[in-house]
């Protein structure tokens, strides 16, 4: 598969975000390595609309919502704590956060939403697939109705990691939402 790298990468321990390259740190095992590669291409298979920066123009600011499976039972890892990293991070990008629905003044509604999904292999590895999107309110040019939830930004990666490498998972999510908050600035 083209883009993926089986070495670690320089002084991170853990896997680090890129939209064209997925390490995975050196400790996996080559029998690993086949079920890893099967997951992320199931992953990427399953995005098809195609998103970008220019569907953030005009947004006043975001909701968050966070989806972690119970199998990632790190303390950095848990709902509240990655939610409250990520809220920490969108206001420290200048990016107005609203708690709820009601304090959205935009019709479209917008949140990003963040959904981590693992895979537990044998050992200790697990594969997790994390995806980024930013989903809002559209109007279909077809039907005239409005479409609800509808992804228009997103990113998404692979990582292998095992219990002890927790903050490194919730960094490489606060990678991802640094890239998020760089296509903002970019049309804000």
């Amino acid at each position: 598969m083209p883009g993926v790298s089986v070495t670690e990468p320089e002084g991170i321990i853990g896997a680090h975000a890129d939209k064209k390259v997925m390490h995975v740190p050196y400790r996996t095992s080559f029998l690993s390595l086949p079920v890893l590669l099967l997951f992320a291409a199931e992953a990427s298979a399953q995005l098809f609309v195609a998103t970008g920066r220019d569907t953030l123009r005009a947004l006043p600011g975001v909701e968050v919502a966070v989806d972690v499976p119970t199998e990632l039972p790190q303390t950095e890892l848990t709902p509240t704590a990655l939610h409250t990293a990520i809220v920490q991070r969108l206001r420290g990008g200048n990016i107005t956060v609203y708690a709820t629905q009601s304090s959205n003044p935009s019709d479209a509604k917008a949140y990003v939403y963040v959904h981590l999904n693992a895979l537990a292999l044998p050992g200790q590895l697990h594969v997790v697939a994390i995806q980024v999107h930013l989903r809002q309110t559209v109007h279909s040019v077809i039907t005239s109705s409005n479409i609800v939830n509808a992804m228009t930004w997103e990113e998404h990666t692979v990582a292998a990691v095992t219990a002890a490498d927790g903050a490194q998972l919730r960094d490489l999510v606060l990678e991802m939402i640094d890239h998020f908050i760089a296509d903002w600035r970019a049309v804000h």
